[in-house]
């Protein structure tokens, strides 16, 4: 949210003769140390400034240093001093849409969704008024604070709970071209957009945690859609070793296609960016964790292993991921069942094992096609209303076991009859 300091006033070196100009030059410090990350730093500076501030008759300079201080310690991952800090900032100036604003902030993140929900909902209405009072009530619908309005709807989300899910692609949801990216970049995304990979963000609505499956291409456009969300990541699955699935190094023959005739060699944004960047641990097939971690540039040790029957938690409200191994396309392919609480298969993530009409490629070295066959009759298994959820879109978003027990390849058919497929 854009955040509209208010005016403070007063002189900009500090004097002992002078606390109002000490309190602004420690926000000031206090701020420079916020935009480099220097989260202790930027505490101890606001806190100062806010014990000169209380004695000051301007209460406004209370309850912006407050506000900022609430920024810092909830970056901190200290919620509840953050929401302390808020409430001084409210309590000084109760008719500014920041204060409340940031109170939102500090209560959704120790799950008080009800009273961030209020807290917004005020921010939002003061957000008005001010606009109004400073433009005109002409500039209210053009200028109000959309990400207010969306705040509230995301705590009625989590008040509401149950299954998260969202099916993301490149070119409409992330790995966007905009004014002013490189070439490099157009590359990158533009080739995301032609092999129509599918990026899935799956979790639960009220704890607000949720895992990214085959998360690559576009590795901060996902961090920062889930995080427009109030989601937070905490594991990134990939389906198979391909780098349009994990990302990493690119192979030979491809590098023309995804960064450009003249590109030598090509690191594609992935699963060591999400580990080494946000902090997100990456989870492949046992059989894959050596290749995924020499791909991605990544220890070993730094990816999760998963087997058979794994189970992967999402939340109280939302129910469970259980993994299948499913070798075929490649040895370490998984698929990832959807389980709502209760334990009933609602959907299942594939990767490149199937398609609507269709499978992820046998001829490839380390394919199986036997494997295949195998792994189609594990998906076969599945109940008939069961949605799948393929790796690209080549042929549809989304499919159902019934409509491929019909019309695709979980038809009934025998493994002699498959092989003579291939």
């Amino acid at each position: 949210r854009e955040e509209r300091e208010i005016p403070t006033g007063g002189a900009t070196m500090a004097s002992d003769s002078d606390p109002l100009a000490r309190c602004l030059e420690l926000k000031d410090s206090g701020n420079a140390a916020l935009k480099v990350g220097d989260m202790a730093e930027a505490i101890r500076m606001y806190e100062e400034a806010a014990s000169l501030a209380e004695a000051h008759p301007d209460k406004s300079v209370l309850a912006a240093v407050c506000s900022n201080l609430s920024a810092a310690l909830l970056r901190a991952e200290r919620a509840e001093e953050a929401l302390v800090a808020a409430g001084r900032s409210v309590g000084a100036r109760v008719d500014w849409s920041k204060a409340h604003f940031r109170r939102g902030e500090a209560a959704f993140a120790l799950r008080q969704y009800k009273e961030a929900r209020e807290s917004y909902r005020h921010a939002a209405e003061l957000d008005a008024k001010e606009i109004k009072e400073a433009h005109g009530a002409s500039a209210v619908p053009q200028r109000a604070d959309k990400s207010l309005s969306a705040a509230v709807a995301v705590c009625d989300e989590a008040m509401k709970g149950g299954l998260w899910f969202r099916q993301l692609l490149p070119g409409r949801d992330v790995a966007l071209v905009r004014a002013g990216a490189s070439q490099p970049q157009k590359n990158l995304f533009l080739a995301a957009a032609s092999m129509k990979n599918f990026v899935y963000l799956v979790g639960d609505a009220a704890t607000r945690e949720c895992y990214v499956v085959d998360g690559c291409w576009d590795v901060e456009g996902i961090v920062a859609l889930a995080r427009r969300h109030k989601m937070r990541l905490v594991g990134a699955v990939g389906t198979h070793y391909h780098f349009d699935h994990v990302g990493g190094k690119v192979p030979p023959r491809l590098v023309a296609m995804v960064c450009g005739p003249f590109a030598q060699e090509a690191q594609l944004p992935g699963l060591g960016e999400l580990s080494r960047d946000h902090g997100v641990p990456p989870l492949v097939h046992s059989l894959e964790v050596g290749r995924v971690a020499e791909q991605c540039s990544l220890e070993p040790a730094e990816v999760r292993p998963l087997e058979h029957g794994a189970v992967l938690p999402l939340g109280p409200s939302a129910g469970e991921i259980e993994v299948l191994h499913t070798p075929g396309h490649s040895g370490g392919s998984v698929c990832l069942c959807v389980r709502r609480p209760g334990g009933a298969v609602a959907s299942v993530l594939v990767g490149d094992t199937i398609f609507p009409g269709s499978c992820g490629r046998l001829d490839l070295p380390d394919s199986d096609v036997d494997a295949m066959f195998d792994s189609l009759q594990q998906l076969r298994a599945l109940g008939d209303d069961v949605v799948i959820y393929p790796g690209h879109g080549y042929s549809g978003d989304r499919t159902t076991v019934g409509k491929e027990k019909v019309s695709g390849l979980l038809r009934p058919f025998s493994r002699e009859q498959w092989r003579a497929m291939h």
